[in-house]
C-alpha cells in the first residue's frame, strides 16, 4: 500500500518522464508529492527548487512539481547530498528536505552484494545469483520508499540559501577564441580577451590556440 498522497498516476507520470523505475525516482516521487502538498505546483516560475544532487529523484520534481531547468526554477547547487530546498515566491515560504540515511536489513544486504560483485574471482553462477538477489532487494527498496511515512525518509528544516532570482535574459557574447555565442554571465575575461569557460580554462593552462574557429573541447 502506498503512503498518503502517493497514487499510481503520480508514479506513472514520473516513471514515463524518467524512463524506468528505480529507488532514486521513488525518492523523487515522495519529495515531489510532499512539495505539491505544501507548496503547490509550478505552472510557470512561482515554485522554485534548489537541488543539491543530480540523481534520478530530480526528474520526478521536474515531471510532477513543474520545476525545470528550462524555466529557470530548478537550480542545481552541486553538494553531493540528496537534499532539496523549495521556495514559493508569492509568500516567501521555504523548506529544505534532506534524506535520512537508513541502516536497515535491505540497505545492509545491498551493500554486501555490491562488495561481493566487485570481487575479481567471482564465479558466473555466484554472480548471477547475487544479481538476482540485488534486483529483488531493489524492488523491495522501491516498495519501502513508496510506503513508509515521509518523516522516516526525509527531515524537513529551514532553507540554507536565499531564494534564487527569477530567470534572466542576458545578452549573448561571442567568444574571442572559438567564435561561439556565450551567455554574458558565463564569459571570462583573460588577458583582455572575452572567452567562454572552456577557452578560458585552456588559456590559463597555456594551451589555447589563438584565433576563431578553434575547438575548445579536447
Amino acid at each position: 500500500m502506498y503512503a498518503s498522497g502517493i497514487t499510481q498516476e503520480l508514479i506513472d507520470k514520473a516513471v514515463a518522464f524518467h524512463g524506468h523505475t528505480c529507488p532514486g525516482i521513488s525518492l523523487g516521487i515522495r519529495v515531489a508529492a510532499w512539495a505539491m502538498q505544501h507548496f503547490g505546483t509550478a505552472a510557470d516560475e512561482e515554485i522554485v527548487t534548489v537541488t543539491e544532487t543530480d540523481m534520478c529523484a530530480v526528474d520526478a520534481i521536474q515531471a510532477l512539481v513543474g520545476c525545470t531547468f528550462g524555466k529557470g526554477n530548478l537550480i542545481f547547487r552541486d553538494r553531493g547530498k540528496v537534499a532539496f530546498t523549495f521556495f514559493r515566491r508569492s509568500d516567501n515560504k521555504s523548506a529544505r528536505l534532506v534524506q535520512i540515511l537508513r541502516n536497515d536489513a535491505i540497505s545492509r544486504r545491498s551493500q554486501e552484494i555490491r562488495n561481493a560483485l566487485s570481487a575479481e574471482n567471482l564465479s558466473e553462477e555466484d554472480r548471477t545469483r547475487l544479481e538476482l538477489e540485488r534486483e529483488q532487494l531493489r524492488q523491495k527498496s522501491m516498495e519501502q520508499i513508496l510506503s513508509l511515512p515521509f518523516e522516516e525518509l526525509f527531515s524537513v528544516g529551514e532553507a540554507r540559501c536565499d531564494m534564487p532570482h527569477t530567470a534572466r535574459r542576458l545578452p549573448t557574447i561571442v567568444c574571442e577564441s572559438c567564435g561561439e555565442g556565450v551567455m554574458a554571465s558565463r564569459i571570462r575575461e583573460i588577458n583582455g580577451r572575452k572567452l567562454c569557460i572552456d577557452c578560458a580554462e585552456q588559456e590559463e593552462r597555456g594551451d589555447l590556440h589563438q584565433g576563431f574557429g578553434q575547438t575548445c573541447c579536447r
